[in-house]
């Protein structure tokens, strides 16, 4: 399946989960999120952004496989959107970041979202940690699981053993809709002596891919394509792409804004996909928020000559920066 997409560049949106086994039979999980917007500037927060690197974001953890349990995790943001300045009131995004650390003890399973939603979501830390947090959670499980099945699945310290990447490419076209391309593969290892081919520690290679458009300002999916395939690691031949049109059609007039999460598991609940495709289609909504900032030229039409724009900003409680009571939640009436 091809992703042929036309339209005006807009927004970049990269996830990575990479799994490593460790000397004591723990895996250590690293995951990274980056953004890259691609357009013009923007008024948020009493300053202007400019285009670039948004968001640079990590997680680190130590998980048991055999209980999914997280042994320790903790969270790095080299580059966010809001330093301590007069305008946040010496507020950062790195302020809450300590409180990722209590999310150890949680166990990688049905009850790990509610748990990331009550210690990080919200007012109480950063959304775009918690998007990698969940986006991890839900990873490892299914790396593991996936594992377990692999004979003879032994590795030394330091062997990869699953890494996963996620890709998000926003278009803006011509009639002002929303184009999302999404590319999110699998790799699964084997174990391998240190100097051996690199094509022996192929297990399996998982491919989903998405053409995602979306109607701007509803936020809402007027048409998607979805595929997978498997690289089986004794594969001889190109794998063929598997297109289900049915799946795709229920996912028709989707909502893409706040709270679409829910109604997007109601749907996928219907006739649940596997776990990677259903991950996959969470990353959408997400995504889709950064780009109205890279669409932040129509608000300044509108603004005309307005200089007291105070500019975007996320959704009251939205993140620990946009919390109410916070300083830029006061400095627009809350």
């Amino acid at each position: 399946m091809r992703l042929d997409v036309q339209g005006h560049p807009l927004h970049t949106r990269a996830l990575s989960v990479t799994m490593n086994q460790r000397s004591d039979g723990r895996v250590d999980v690293g995951g990274s999120i980056l953004d890259l917007r691609k357009r013009g500037f923007v008024p948020v927060g009493g300053d202007l952004q400019a285009s670039g690197v948004i968001h640079d974001m990590r997680l680190r953890a130590v998980v048991d496989p055999a209980t999914l349990a997280l042994a320790t995790i903790t969270a790095e943001q080299p580059t966010v959107a809001f330093e301590p300045s007069a305008t946040t009131g010496g507020e950062s995004c790195r302020d809450p970041i300590g409180r990722v650390v209590a999310l150890a003890g949680a166990t990688l399973d049905a009850t790990f979202n509610r748990r990331l939603t009550g210690i990080i979501g919200g007012p109480l830390g950063c959304s775009h940690i918690l998007t990698l947090a969940r986006l991890l959670g839900s990873t490892v499980a299914w790396a593991l699981q996936c594992d377990r099945a692999t004979p003879g699945a032994v590795r030394q310290a330091g062997e990869r053993l699953f890494r996963r990447d996620v890709i998000v490419d926003a278009y803006e076209q011509a009639d002002g809709a929303l184009a999302f391309a999404l590319q999110q593969g699998d790799l699964h290892l084997a174990p391998a002596a240190p100097l051996a081919p690199p094509l022996d520690r192929l297990a399996a290679y998982d491919e989903v891919r998405v053409l995602a458009e979306v109607d701007f300002p509803t936020r809402t999916v007027t048409h998607l394509q979805l595929a997978e395939r498997r690289r089986e690691a004794a594969a001889t031949l190109e794998p063929a792409w598997h297109e289900d049109i049915t799946f795709a059609e229920r996912l028709v007039d989707l909502p893409l804004g706040p709270g679409s999460s829910a109604e997007l598991l109601r749907r996928l609940d219907v006739v649940p996909p596997r776990p990677p495709v259903r991950d996959a289609l969470l990353m959408l909504a997400p995504t889709l928020v950064q780009c109205l900032a890279a669409l932040a030229d129509r608000l300044l039409s509108l603004a005309g000559a307005n200089r007291s724009l105070t500019g975007l900003g996320g959704l009251p409680d939205s993140c620990y920066m946009w919390r109410r009571d916070g300083a830029l939640g006061r400095s627009r009436g809350g």
